[in-house]
């Protein structure tokens, strides 16, 4: 009888583990979705594309100096797009 209380709570206790584990991984708890790791192993700071709105690594960003501000894009396709309506305006 004994034996039984046992294995019931053993079962119990990995039952638990399990959903609770299930629960972080689905509310994505403990995750800093912010950051990106650089080629340096800490984190880098993140920037925004202003054609598309994508947030990305600032060191493997597109570059574009203008007036002596940096401008970061996503791809090339973006900072082309970005040179573009600069110069019709």
């Amino acid at each position: 009888m004994l034996w039984r209380f046992i294995v019931l709570g053993v079962l119990l206790v990995i039952v638990y583990f399990m959903v609770k584990s299930a629960l972080q991984g689905l509310f994505g708890k403990g995750r800093d979705v912010t950051r990106s790791v650089g080629s340096s192993g800490r984190p880098s700071e993140m920037v925004q594309d202003p054609v598309c709105g994508m947030f990305i690594p600032k060191e493997g960003a597109y570059i574009l100096e203008q007036s002596g501000q940096r401008v970061f894009f996503c791809s090339e396709t973006c900072r082309a797009n970005y040179q573009k309506k600069l110069s019709s305006a």
